[in-house]
């Protein structure tokens, strides 16, 4: 575990070395771009680059053709694969986010998105340590995509009637999961979590199909399941179940901006951080194909796992999760397992988050979707380090300070004039705190949040990079 933590300690640039973009300077200069973002993550490019001509090779690198996006980020892949590898088994998280640009004139190629803004859909699946630690190793798949016109719900409406239809967006979830499959086999075993978007047939006839491991949110409650010579529906079987286990979890606080969206509000309704009482309950089912299946392989047999709240506080939305998995469910070793495979799920929007906030990806001014989608493949390492330090500070807070930066980098915090009356550094904890208090953080303003962690980073890599200038002999001038 340890071990797949320090692989990215410090600096992020060989997630991007062997890249293959055609020539060997395209790959030299993406890792020049990576250093001067990793340095100044939330900036604008010509804020970032430290001169015209770096500015102007980074908008020749991402406007050109001769290679794609996945292109970039490939290096990371294979070093999420390798971390992966050291593990017997992951998690492999996969969820859908909107990337959104101002503006009222779209750029070259975007889509709207849900809400109606200018912008493309990125899917990404995120590896995670399976132990309780639940550290994350990388990126593995990523896929973007764009949605035409504002009449997009009427066409998914459309084409959820139509079978065999290749636009489906449906069809990306098996897509990134077929990909990982033939990736891992025979190094490492994976366990896909996804949220209730995933719940169709043809995603689970495919993936039990492929012996594929999985845990999956119920989307569809209503859903006719066979109970003797009746019928009944999930949410039905689901109300009658009894519990087997029980669990105590910590809920954490979920408010929104005054303009959320409706739909949001009713699928992840605002609550107050609390200690929640869980009940956890379990049976076998067989979900069956509709007439607009694909596939009409027969019956799906899983296990269906309750996990509710049978008394919340007053006023306070009860907690509920329905999963479907193919993980035995029997004991309560292997129910409270499932409850820790689904709770990881969090981790990917904390990934979304840093690409957001820590790396201000929708504030980029480039003009083409093809141009964009290269720029989100050029952040990708440096939010997963991001992530990772703020993923071991709360998983693993007691660890060393080594555990998640370099020597240098460490120095550099206790000697910082921000850092000087901070309590010793003692823990990975106290590293980002010190990290924290770099980027303005005050100790009354709560937990640091990601922008404040990007300030801070920025300022401990621009640190280092004199550091090490420093360090260089010094040539001679004998003119």
């Amino acid at each position: 575990m340890v071990r797949s933590a320090k692989a990215v300690r410090g600096s992020v640039v060989p997630e991007y070395a062997g890249a293959v973009l055609g020539d060997a300077r395209r790959t030299a200069r993406v890792q020049l771009v990576a250093r001067r973002l990793q340095d100044d993550p939330r900036t604008a490019f010509p804020s970032s680059l430290h001169s015209t001509a770096e500015l102007e090779a980074f908008y020749r690198l991402v406007n050109s053709s001769a290679f794609g996006a996945r292109d970039i980020w490939e290096p990371h892949r294979q070093r999420t694969l390798e971390r992966a590898a050291e593990s017997e088994t992951v998690l492999v998280v996969h969820d859908t986010t909107a990337m959104e640009f101002p503006g009222r004139t779209p750029r070259r190629g975007l889509g709207v998105t849900t809400e109606g803004k200018h912008g493309f859909l990125a899917h990404a699946s995120l590896v995670v340590c399976a132990s309780a630690t639940s550290t994350p190793l990388g990126v593995v798949n990523l896929e973007t995509f764009t949605r035409s016109g504002e009449k997009w719900r009427e066409t998914k409406k459309t084409r959820s009637k139509v079978r065999d239809d290749p636009a489906r967006e449906s069809l990306r979830w098996w897509r990134a999961i077929e990909d990982i499959e033939q990736a891992r086999a025979g190094r490492f075993e994976a366990i896909h979590v996804m949220d209730a978007e995933a719940d169709f047939y043809e995603l689970l006839s495919r993936m039990q199909s492929e012996k594929a491991r999985f845990v999956i949110r119920v989307g569809q409650q209503q859903r006719t399941l066979k109970e003797g010579d009746d019928d009944i529906s999930l949410r039905a079987k689901a109300d009658k179940l009894k519990p087997k286990a029980w669990r105590t979890v910590e809920l954490t606080s979920r408010q929104y901006a005054a303009r959320a969206p409706r739909s949001k509000l009713q699928k992840h309704p605002p609550r107050d951080a609390r200690s929640a009482k869980l009940a956890i309950a379990s049976t076998t089912i067989e979900v069956k194909p509709t007439k607009y299946s694909t596939i009409q392989s027969g019956e799906v047999q899983l296990n269906l796992v309750r996990i509710w709240e049978p008394k919340p506080p007053k006023n306070a939305p009860a907690v509920e999760w329905l999963l479907l998995t193919s993980e035995p469910a029997s004991t309560r070793a292997e129910l409270m397992a499932i409850v820790d495979m689904y709770r990881a799920r969090w981790i990917i929007e904390e990934f979304f988050k840093a690409l957001k906030s820590g790396c201000s990806i929708e504030q980029r001014q480039l003009d083409s979707y093809d141009a964009l989608q290269k720029m989100l493949a050029l952040f990708i390492p440096i939010a997963y380090r991001l992530l990772l330090l703020r993923g071991m500070e709360r998983q693993r807070p007691g660890a060393s300070p080594d555990t998640g930066f370099s020597a240098v980098e460490l120095h550099i915090m206790q000697s910082h004039d921000s850092t000087r009356e901070m309590p010793p550094m003692n823990t990975l904890a106290d590293a980002l705190l010190y990290l924290a208090r770099m980027g303005g953080h005050l100790k009354n303003n709560g937990p640091p949040g990601w922008q404040t962690l990007a300030r801070g980073h920025q300022r401990l890599s621009g640190l280092c990079a004199g550091w090490e200038a420093a360090k260089m002999p010094k040539r001679c001038d004998q003119s």
